[in-house]
């Protein structure tokens, strides 16, 4: 069992901070206009480019370090080592995902797939900060495995981007279903597939 951990805990970190390098590759240096993204969405005239992209890039950046502090948070190393660098890794983690749950209100609206998408957005950003302040609020209680669990729950929501962007490639990739279309089932499945994950390995009590 703790060999299974420790190789989860390696392929979660790896995979993690390696997308978080990728976004901020593709959106600041490869395609900084974000023209990719935003062919395939149907804009309506009180849509503001600029400040869209200044918001993306904003959401990016605090998505991106929420992905990287994640791994840092579930060291027992560190943990052992230097509490108060944990305490100081968690600190940055749940600020970053509230500031980027912010962004994430207005930029929903515009979402790629209409309506539907925004719902789907909208409830992943209301769930991500639920665990995130349920995980902060459990180890505040010195209650340290709810709050492992909890941290756990957050974290799942946290690699949706990543799991959508897999889920999506995909459905094009192998079943050959259409931009929008695939998008819309990967917004959706990206976080209900990552909870339901999260939850299988508290049940497996992977997190001891």
């Amino acid at each position: 069992m703790k060999l299974l951990r420790r190789s989860l805990y390696i392929t979660v970190s790896i995979l993690s901070i390696g997308w978080a390098f990728h976004m901020l590759a593709n959106y600041f240096i490869v395609d900084p206009g974000a023209t990719k993204h935003l062919q395939h969405k149907e804009l309506g005239e009180n849509f503001v480019q600029t400040l869209w992209l200044v918001l993306l890039r904003l959401h990016i950046i605090s998505a991106c370090l929420a992905l990287i502090t994640g791994p840092l948070g579930f060291s027992a190393t560190i943990l052992r080592k230097n509490p108060a660098l944990h305490r100081l890794n968690g600190k940055v983690y749940v600020l970053s995902i509230l500031f980027s749950s912010v962004v994430t209100v207005y930029l929903a609206k515009d979402a790629t797939g209409g309506p539907l998408n925004t719902i789907g957005f909208l409830l992943l950003n209301g769930l991500w900060i639920i665990t995130t302040l349920y995980a902060w609020w459990t180890i505040r209680l010195k209650q340290t495995v709810k709050h492992r669990i909890w941290m756990m729950r957050s974290y799942a929501l946290t690699l949706a981007n990543t799991s959508l962007h897999f889920i999506q490639l995909a459905l094009m990739k192998l079943f050959d279903v259409d931009y929008v279309s695939s998008y819309t089932i990967a917004v959706w499945g990206a976080w209900i597939i990552n909870l339901l994950i999260a939850e299988l390995i508290t049940k497996k009590k992977f997190y001891k």
